[in-house]
Order: structure tokens, then sequence, then C-alpha cells
């Protein structure tokens, strides 16, 4: 099976990509559009959902990404399903094109609770719930029990970063863990490794003691304008920083050949143009 390709938006705006340009060759090189902010519960809007049907209408798939959730982002959240539950009820907007990644529990039981007719992925935020990457160079899933509570909840799709190698997995050795590898998928995003990320954003928010609800803290939206470089004499490697989540940068090739995924059970490959 082929290997599907991907493009995340991130930060950037159909209407901001068709601004630069890179529209056109955008809807040309990918199958699936990643939109929607998979970290920061501030940028949740009901905005996606018109670009969402806008995209599905031109013929290409769409994941709509989710981040951490406050009690504001569920609110957030709530409206963005709703409209989405609305398009689809006016036929205006394909429930078979649109899945769903979520990247907090709290998503997870929104999307229950509104009965939600997309498929839904687990984010890069919850990925440690079965995967072990923090080894040199290996991705482990920790056991089957792990795999089946996200089955339960319907999920069987779930989102990693890669780590500029070719790592080893346990995935041929699932019968010794209590899993089966046909029993879920990866899809790999590339060229940055989210490496952490914070519930309130050290670029653009002010600090929030710890009694405090994150209800009322806004941002002056500095993640739209541009990433941050830093630099340190003790780490080698580049890290950027994006609103409130920080980056490693793997701009090598991480693999030979559509092989080399199906080993790692990756069946998309979703290309970030900036952090």
């Amino acid at each position: 099976m082929p290997v599907e390709k991907g493009i995340r938006l991130g930060a950037l705006t159909l209407a901001g990509l068709k601004k630069s340009g890179g529209l056109e060759a955008a809807l040309k090189g990918f199958e699936r559009f990643y939109i929607g902010p998979e970290f920061c519960e501030n940028l949740l809007g009901l905005s996606l959902c018109a670009e969402a049907a806008w995209l599905l209408k031109r013929g290409r798939k769409v994941c709509l990404l989710t981040p951490l959730l406050s009690e504001k982002g569920l609110g957030l959240l709530d409206s963005v399903f709703g409209k989405l539950l609305q398009l689809v009820g006016r036929g205006e907007l394909d429930p078979a094109g649109l899945e769903v990644t979520v990247n907090d529990f709290g998503a997870v039981e929104l999307a229950r609770k509104r009965r939600l007719p997309f498929t839904l992925n687990a984010g890069r935020l919850l990925h440690d719930n079965v995967f072990d990457d923090t080894g040199k160079d290996d991705i482990t899933v920790h056991n089957g029990l792990a795999l089946d509570f996200f089955r339960g909840l319907g999920i069987r799709r779930f989102e990693l970063s890669t780590l500029g190698v070719r790592p080893s997995v346990n995935f041929a050795r699932g019968a010794v863990f209590g899993f089966d590898r046909r029993s879920f998928r990866i899809t790999l995003h590339y060229p940055y490794l989210n490496l952490t990320s914070t519930r309130t954003c050290p670029v653009g928010m002010r600090d929030t003691p710890p009694m405090e609800a994150a209800r009322g803290v806004d941002c002056a939206r500095e993640c739209l304008v541009s990433s941050f470089e830093l630099a340190h004499p003790s780490i080698r490697e580049k890290l950027l920083v994006r609103g409130n989540t920080v980056y490693l940068d793997f701009p090598q090739k991480f693999y030979a050949s559509e092989k080399d995924l199906a080993r790692l059970n990756v069946d998309r490959l979703v290309y970030s143009p900036f952090p």
C-alpha cells in the first residue's frame, strides 16, 4: 500500500497559504491537509470548519488537530464540533473525509458525547501512553493493554514525530508483548520533533499563578507571526520555539524507501513547512 502524503499547516491558514502563492502547489502535492492547533487551545476557532469544508470539496482529505484543553478550550472545541455537525447535516461536509486528532482525553469524551461521525486519532501529546521513544534509537510499544485501551475509544492510528534516525522497533515481536502489529497504524510527522509543550505560552502569555484558571488568560498570538531559534553552548541540536512548544529540527532524510516505513507501521507521512 502506498504511503499517504500529508501537510500540516500549523499556524498558517488557507488564506495565508494562498497569499504566499503556495496553495495550488500544496493541493497538487498532498492528499491530506492537517489543520487546526495541535498544541494551543487559544487558536481554536470556527474558521477551521470552513477550511475543512473547502478542502473536502476540492477532493482533499482533512485531519483536524486539537490541543491540550482547559475548561476554556473545551468550550471552544465544543463550538467547533457543533459547527462541523451542522455542516454534515446540511450536506456541506462529508464525514468520511475528515479525521480528528485528539491530544487530550477531554476531547475524546467530548467527541463521544457529541457522537461525532469522524475517525479519531491519538496525537503526538498522547503517544507516551502507548509508545516508548526515550531510548537512543528505538520505538517500542509498552504492551497490548495500552493498545486495547485506545482501541476501546475507537482509536487505531497514532501520531509520532521523526527521530531523525532509522529506529529499531518491537512490532515484529508483538506476541511477546501482547499485541498484534496489524491492530494499529502510525502517522509520522517530519522534520520537527515536538520536544516539550506547556499549558501557558512562554512567548505570548503572562504567567498564570497556580490557583488561577486558564479561562481568563489571553495572548497576543505571536506564534502566528514566527518561530524563534534557541542556542545554548551545551546543546548541539537546533531548537525552535513556536508558541507553547519547543521543537528539534531533523532536516536529514530518515528513510531510504517505503519498505523502511512499512517496518515501522507508518502508512502516512505529514510534512510541516514550519514548526
